[in-house]
């Protein structure tokens, strides 16, 4: 049987599922739940994102960029504005 290969923008994708990472408790389980689903991608809500305090826990913490990859995912009634405003995930 030959493997199934999902390719988007020139990556190898093991999984065509797509993981909501806001319905879970902490980004632990969030990230317990990404990996036992074998999910490649996530939707992150941009306006659950902490970046402003450094101390605060941050889902790329718990969730490789370079592994997983992060479908940022905007209200419609803000929209690209939060995305333009929180760009980055990381620190």
């Amino acid at each position: 049987m030959k493997k199934d290969i999902f390719k988007v923008a020139n990556k190898k994708l093991k999984s065509r599922l797509i993981v909501g990472t806001g319905k879970y408790k902490n980004f632990k389980e969030t990230a317990q739940a990404v990996k036992e689903s074998g999910a490649d991608m996530v939707t992150v809500a941009v306006r659950r994102v902490n970046i402003l305090d450094k101390k605060k826990p941050i889902l790329t913490d718990y969730l490789n960029p370079k592994k997983i990859i992060y479908l940022p995912k905007a209200s419609q009634r803000n929209g690209w504005m939060e995305i333009s405003k929180t760009r980055s995930f990381r620190r």
